[in-house]
């Protein structure tokens, strides 16, 4: 099988994993939102800030290592293994140690115990069975999918009986903790591989994972000190608001992007020595992530009011500007995750904690130097933080590995074009104004029918001068052309 086959292939398996776990997971929280207050959401993620900024402290790159490797063995995953289950157990007791001191600090006296619980049930995921890395080597996500997807159910269905029940944040809790269960009790049932402590480390591992712990220290502290500062400026309601904004805003990323991210890594590993052929396959998927991720910021930006009124409801419609405000964010996340993997192909996975070190920056310029009367104008701050960070980043890629700032621009004129005639037709065009679910729907089909019609257009003229739109045209024409074939077989 070609690896653009299996490439292919691993993306819609991880790409369903994903979109499985995360439609269960927004069916339930458009649910909770409902039976919830804000501040319940607000105090959970308070806790989850404390405890993930802490567990970033254990993530030392075991897939990744293992993955990079041109052959897995039993000794380096079996250390691997040994060392996460080592520094979790530590992480653990920490946790449970300092979580006064904690909930202190984050001003919220009620964390406390959430943080102890959780803290304890990081137990399961230290144990979860390294073996998995097996399958994802091999870009067989259809079993890793599977299991993402029973854990989801079950702890949706927990948490959805203690909303009903208690109607308060541990709702939220019972389903974080029975989500690690099971998941780690799977991992054991579909892959046959089982780990055993080893504390023989492998050659260049600790230098490899002690790069990868501090680029994670640093994306963690960067995609969670916004609603920590949220945290220290308002209460938790605007927390919980906040923070129900972003999930929403940044959805689209979260459920097509990321997927794809996850895969692209060992795919595109083989290609590590030969430098051109990475960087043309980087530029393709470039223009296929921001061809998707710009319609999404200008069709979320539009229909945030009527989202947030119709589908989480009246309670959160104050919510709307933030989640507006908060679609920026989708602009640099993609571009780190694609320039750290190049970074990595590239053994220069230290140059990778720029992207991270410029967003804190202009996080803590922007608290230090102004001041907010609500979390709308925190969150328009942080949209333009993120639209700032995008091109530091992409300046950065130019001058330390040679990104192509002239193939960059060619990438993003078409789907930036695209969008804001998309954006021209809703804003200037016609749209529905009313609040309701009808409306909502309207205008999403307007505002994709203008982008596709626009993106149809463009791409056979910009496919003339770049040759990653040349390629992406010629894939447009060859899916017509099977599209015909078929609806021709079906009606002879």
């Amino acid at each position: 099988m070609s690896i653009q086959k299996k490439l292919t292939i691993a993306y819609f398996w991880n790409l369903f994993g994903k979109w499985g776990v995360r439609f269960i997971g927004i069916g339930s929280t458009l649910i909770l939102v409902r039976l919830l207050d804000p501040s319940a959401f607000g105090l959970v993620a308070l806790a989850t800030i404390c405890i993930g900024f802490f567990e970033t402290l254990t993530d030392i790159g075991i897939n990744r290592y293992l993955i990079s490797q041109t052959h897995l063995n039993k000794r380096a995953m079996d250390t691997s293994w040994t060392l996460s289950l080592l520094l979790k157990i530590v992480l653990i007791v920490i946790l449970i140690l300092t979580s006064g001191l904690l909930a202190d600090f984050m001003n919220a006296p009620d964390i406390q115990l959430i943080i102890v619980v959780v803290a304890c049930s990081g137990i399961f995921s230290a144990l979860n069975n390294i073996g998995l890395v097996q399958f994802e080597k091999a870009l067989d996500y259809k079993r890793i999918s599977a299991l993402l997807l029973t854990a989801k159910l079950v702890s949706t269905a927990v948490m959805l009986v203690f909303a009903f029940w208690l109607q308060n944040y541990w709702a939220l809790v019972a389903g974080g903790v029975c989500n690690a269960l099971v998941y780690c009790t799977g991992s054991y049932v579909i892959c046959s591989y089982r780990p055993k402590l080893n504390f023989q480390i492998a050659p260049g591992q600790l230098s490899f994972s002690s790069k990868i712990m501090a680029r994670a220290i640093l994306g963690y502290s960067r995609n969670k000190l916004d609603t920590f500062l949220v945290g220290r400026l308002f209460d938790n309601s605007a927390v919980g608001k906040y923070s129900i904004g972003l999930e929403f805003a940044v959805l689209p990323l979260a459920e097509v992007i990321t997927p794809a991210s996850t895969a692209m890594f060992p795919a595109l590993a083989q290609f590590k020595d030969k430098k051109q052929e990475l960087f043309d396959k980087t530029y393709k998927y470039f223009g296929l992530v921001y061809g998707f991720v710009m319609p999404c910021i200008v069709g979320i930006w539009f229909v945030a009011p009527q989202f947030c009124e119709v589908i989480l409801g009246p309670k959160w419609a104050d919510t709307a500007p933030v989640m507006a405000a908060l679609t920026l964010v989708m602009l640099p996340y993609p571009l780190t995750a694609i320039t750290n993997n190049l970074f990595d192909y590239l053994n220069k996975t230290q140059l990778s904690l720029f992207s991270d070190t410029i967003g804190i920056a202009l996080l803590l310029i922007a608290f230090w130097t102004l001041t907010f009367k609500d979390i709308a104008e925190f969150a328009w701050v942080r949209g333009g933080g993120a639209f700032l960070a995008f091109f530091s980043i992409v300046c950065f890629a130019h001058l330390t590995i040679g990104l192509s700032l002239k193939k960059m621009g060619s990438v993003l004129l078409l789907p930036v074009v695209s969008a804001s005639i998309m954006w021209g037709v809703l804003e200037y065009g016609y749209h529905f104004d009313e609040l309701t679910l009808v409306a909502l729907l309207g205008n999403i089909v307007i505002g994709a029918t203008a982008y596709g019609i626009a993106l149809c257009v463009l791409l056979p003229l910009c496919a003339l001068f770049d040759s990653t739109w040349q390629f992406w045209w010629q894939k447009a024409q060859s899916l017509f052309t099977m599209l015909k074939q078929r609806i021709g077989v079906k009606h002879a």
